[in-house]
């Protein structure tokens, strides 16, 4: 079984995951936070963090939002799991890097994690602040090179924010550059659903978004399926 979830900020919004243990899940079963994770804070944290992670007993794969160490985060590992580069925090904790396509109990999904702060000027940088969270060019570039092999089709899209028309009708909020990064899903990206985080919400974001946030979605695996 595949969760998907919002925003979780570390241990703010881990209550939300109890409804899991009452479903008896499994280092089998996979738990998809789309940005914001906050596993990845300071080293102390951190180890309390996994901790939380390791008791609830499933495997976490994170996009990055707009509020992680990513000086941490790119001091980890990286390795290759479900097909797409992941940074390994452990055993069953990873992060998935911008533009990687991971298949996942028969599914493909293009994650592009990243946000811009609209607080960032109460922040400090490298304490509570990276300048990395924002998506770039190069992450962009990573996705459609990625996409070339799959056609341009994939099931699901999973990002931390959205593309900026759907910010502008859907919130009626600003956009931003790493809004403005994903206007180019809708233009070249064949996708069943697309999943984001971010503004925390739990509404539909037209006929194929959804905005995420307290609710876990649950995906039963393909049909047709085998592992």
């Amino acid at each position: 079984m595949i969760y998907i979830t919002g925003d979780v900020h570390g241990d703010i919004d881990f209550g939300k995951f109890v409804h899991l243990r009452a479903n008896n899940v499994s280092l089998d079963d996979y738990l998809l936070i789309l940005g914001d994770a906050g596993i990845c804070w300071s080293p102390e944290f951190t180890r309390k963090i996994i901790t939380m992670y390791r008791k609830l007993n499933i495997t976490v794969i994170f996009l990055d939002g707009n509020h992680e160490n990513f000086d941490m985060l790119e001091s980890l590992p990286l390795v290759e799991y479900k097909g797409a580069l992941m940074h390994q925090i452990d055993d069953h904790i990873f992060h998935i890097l911008r533009g990687e396509i991971m298949e996942l109990e028969g599914y493909t999904m293009l994650c592009i994690g990243g946000a811009h702060s609209i607080d960032k000027h109460l922040r400090t940088e490298h304490i509570s602040w990276w300048s990395q969270e924002d998506i770039t060019d190069h992450d962009i570039d990573n996705a459609v090179w990625n996409l070339r092999r799959y056609k341009n089709k994939v099931d699901f899209v999973l990002t931390h924010c959205v593309d900026s028309l759907t910010v502008k009708e859907a919130f009626h909020f600003h956009t931003d550059h790493s809004s403005d990064q994903l206007n180019f899903v809708d233009r070249v990206v064949d996708y069943n659903r697309w999943f984001f985080g971010h503004y925390h919400f739990d509404v539909p974001a037209g006929k194929k978004k959804e905005c995420v946030y307290q609710r876990i979605i649950k995906l039963e695996k393909k049909s047709g399926h085998t592992n």
